[in-house]
């Protein structure tokens, strides 16, 4: 920022507890620099976000003085703000010098989709540019092509460099829903583990993970999935159709179900599954590392619908349908069989 960082006063600022006076200069300094301005409202959205997961080792002095010689470049503007989780949270300023590395670190304006608002559209992608969510978070952006996509906990979206020029790629990570907007002069195409999954006009949900591989459900239209280039074939899903790609095998084709776009709606559904992708689940909606300690568990499957249930809870039905204790230790839930 061109103007000097005192980072507590900013995180004063942004918090509504800045005096009357420092209100008055630091609104005098954003109104002569409108690039200032934008840049904090980007790392008020972001801080928001990073609040809980600001690592305990970051090198604080090192962020600024990264963020102080690139201060001139293009910033990220108009990031949606998830939901502001306040407990047990880093100092604000601390999680603004993060941010700043960030913000500074992309090139170029990311457009987001924002309900009730108009959408800054742009030709292509100067350069390439990323959406991630936090611990339980959903998020949603619009791409310089009208094309929107929503996401899921811990997910992301990589929009290549110079998207929209001749052609449309992007990287996903996690759950992610796109209604592409179709142009077969410049195929869109999304990868997720290596797996490529091009659009045929269509909208549609991904998953990947390291435990299921990558997992394509068809709303409408339909999809090119092609798995690993040089190992594994193609296949194309219509409305209805579920595609899957487990490491190192061919796409196999089954029906979908409601349930694969449960997530928008903040459900978790589990229908015997098992407990290795449970753990996932929870990892990324609730921040918990579920950890079995005995075998004769880790083979266990579970039947079970939560629908924005505390994390206790969610523990709690655990131990009742498993038949098992669950011990919990801040962030990590040990499983074993009763006793």
């Amino acid at each position: 920022m061109s103007m000097p960082a005192d980072w507590e006063a900013l995180a004063r600022y942004l918090d509504g507890e800045s005096s009357p006076e420092e209100i008055e200069q630091i609104e005098a300094r954003l109104s002569a620099n409108p690039v200032d301005r934008e840049l904090l409202d980007a790392l008020d959205t972001l801080t928001k976000r990073m609040a809980d997961d600001v690592p305990s080792d970051l090198d604080v002095e090192a962020a600024l003085a990264r963020v102080k010689t690139r201060r001139n470049e293009p910033v990220v503007h108009s990031i949606e703000a998830a939901r502001e989780r306040k407990q047990n949270r880093q100092p604000r300023w601390l999680g603004i010098a993060a941010a700043a590395v960030i913000a500074v670190g992309i090139a170029g304006y990311l457009t987001l989709y924002r309900p009730g608002k108009t959408s800054v559209q742009q030709a292509a992608a100067p350069s390439s540019q990323m959406l991630a969510t936090g611990v339980g978070a959903i998020d949603s952006l619009t791409l310089p092509d009208g094309t929107r996509a929503v996401l899921g906990p811990l997910s992301s979206v990589k929009v290549a460099k110079g998207y929209g020029v001749d052609r449309r790629e992007v990287e996903v990570r996690g759950d992610v829903y796109l209604e592409v907007v179709h142009d077969s002069s410049k195929p869109f195409t999304a990868y997720a583990n290596g797996v490529a999954i091009q659009d045929i006009g269509t909208k549609f949900t991904i998953h990947s993970d390291s435990v299921r591989g990558v997992v394509v459900s068809v709303v409408e239209g339909s999809v090119s999935l092609q798995g690993v280039p040089g190992r594994n074939g193609g296949v194309v899903l219509k409305p209805g159709e579920r595609g899957i790609v487990l490491p190192g095998q061919r796409p196999s084709v089954e029906r979908s179900t409601p349930d694969d776009m449960a997530w928008m709606k903040r459900q978790l559904v589990f229908r015997e599954t098992p407990l290795t992708d449970v753990a996932e689940s929870l990892r990324r909606w609730y921040g918990i590392q579920l950890r079995v300690r005995d075998a004769s568990l880790a083979n266990r499957h579970l039947t079970a619908t939560f629908s924005g249930e505390p994390p206790e809870r969610v523990l709690e039905m655990l131990e009742l349908v498993l038949g098992a204790d669950i011990e919990r230790r801040g962030d990590t839930a040990i499983v074993r069989a009763k006793r």
